[in-house]
């Protein structure tokens, strides 16, 4: 790679972060999460990218540094799913009080509803090299989702975590998520299988089960690997693996990133480690964005300008959000809550954040959605999530709510 193609990546991949840095703390103003910085940066300058002339986008990004741009976008998105899937264990591992099985209405409503009403726009939502039917069924997965990493800052930033609303959000949600995961390998999976060759499966689930039974033992018996930078670099050294297990399996290495972190000692909450891991994402993912907003065709925008397009946008969006509520509404009727809690905790499962922008990202890497259903899907995952915060307020103080739990916490 020429120096002057790669200090020009480089750059660019500087200005991004940059800019990333800054729109999260003016979201974080608003009282938006910060998350939404790097999302919202990342695909403008993408898209604006995209919109060039070839000759004004050649001088900006070189195809070499378009590359370079691509490869830390991935490295970024893998890293960001192995922190989604270690946030998955520790939340599924907390000791909060069990809601057992009021969970599944939560979770079944939402993607079943999602899926059924995406099937009328199979022709726009299904990706050109398979059957339509995989096209509309991931969608309708992925508009069923909540975004555990989002939805824990969120609940922080509201300060709400110690009340049963914030809690069993957070459990539905990894139930939710979960299950998104493992719908969405499937169909990737069906959708993908053809012959491959018995050492390149083999040497795949080798490092499968490296990732899943070796590395967290080994991780977890040597205290030199456990604490600080060394336990951060083994974060990176699992994410990537589990990585290319998945790929040579066949399928997307961001499924793999998510076996990682999930099988991975739930050890991010430790500050150093945490602190190192989470710099290192910061720096890399926002590259993913304008990299996979740059891939996207603009008559994808042009379609989802159109009467048809704004109608699948509209009557999608509609569905995901009253389905969540919905949600929140049978589960605060089965555990007997007051009403507007129960439509809290549908607003919470609206956020879907990072988490749907890459399930969508696998579905159109795969060519299973369209452009125009990727873009649908990145728009709404921004706007769900951007209007979490402002919808849960706007559903009344919960004063008395809060008082409670603190004199609960006082006298304990």
């Amino acid at each position: 790679m020429p120096l002057g193609d790669a200090l020009q990546g480089l750059t660019t991949l500087a200005v991004i972060v940059i800019g990333s840095a800054v729109a999260g703390n003016l979201f974080s103003r608003i009282g938006q999460p910060r998350v939404l910085g790097p999302i919202a940066v990342g695909i403008t300058v993408g898209t604006a990218l995209a919109a060039c002339p070839g000759y004004v986008r050649d001088e900006l990004v070189s195809a070499t540094s378009r590359h370079l741009l691509d490869a830390v976008g991935t490295a970024g998105l893998l890293l960001l799913m192995f922190s989604a899937g270690n946030e998955l264990r520790r939340l599924g591992a907390a000791g909060a009080a069990p809601i057992g099985w009021r969970v599944a209405p939560s979770v079944l409503i939402p993607i079943t509803a999602c899926v059924l009403v995406s099937w009328p726009f199979a022709g726009r939502l299904g990706g050109p090299d398979h059957h339509a039917a995989y096209g509309w069924i991931f969608v309708g997965i992925a508009l069923g989702i909540t975004a555990v990493p989002v939805l824990v800052l969120i609940v922080k930033d509201l300060g709400i975590g110690l009340l049963p609303v914030a809690q069993a959000a957070l459990r539905i949600s990894v139930v939710t998520d979960g299950l998104a995961w493992i719908l969405v390998t499937a169909l990737v999976v069906v959708s993908h299988a053809s012959a491959m060759s018995p050492s390149t499966l083999c040497v795949g689930a080798v490092l499968l089960v490296a990732v899943v039974f070796v590395i967290p033992k080994v991780v977890a018996r040597i205290d030199s690997l456990n604490q600080g930078g060394s336990l951060a670099v083994m974060m990176v050294v699992a994410a990537l693996v589990g990585a290319a297990a998945t790929q040579l399996l066949g399928f997307h290495p961001a499924i793999g990133a998510v076996i990682a972190g999930f099988s991975f000692p739930a050890a991010l909450g430790e500050a150093s480690s945490g602190r190192g891991f989470n710099s290192v994402v910061n720096v890399l993912w926002p590259a993913f964005f304008v990299s996979i907003a740059m891939s996207v065709p603009l008559q994808a925008l042009h379609d989802l300008a159109s009467w048809g397009g704004l109608a699948c946008v509209a009557v999608l969006g509609s569905v995901a959000l009253a389905s969540k509520l919905a949600a929140g509404l049978v589960f605060g009727a089965l555990s007997r809550w007051p009403w507007r809690s129960s439509a809290r905790l549908g607003v919470l499962l609206d956020c879907r954040g990072v988490t749907e922008i890459a399930i969508a990202s696998v579905g159109f890497q795969a060519r299973l959605i369209s452009p125009l259903a990727f873009a649908m899907l990145c728009g709404l995952a921004i706007a769900t999530t951007a209007v979490t915060t402002p919808l849960y307020r706007a559903l009344g103080a919960e004063t008395t709510e809060v008082r409670e739990v603190r004199e609960v916490s006082e006298t304990a």
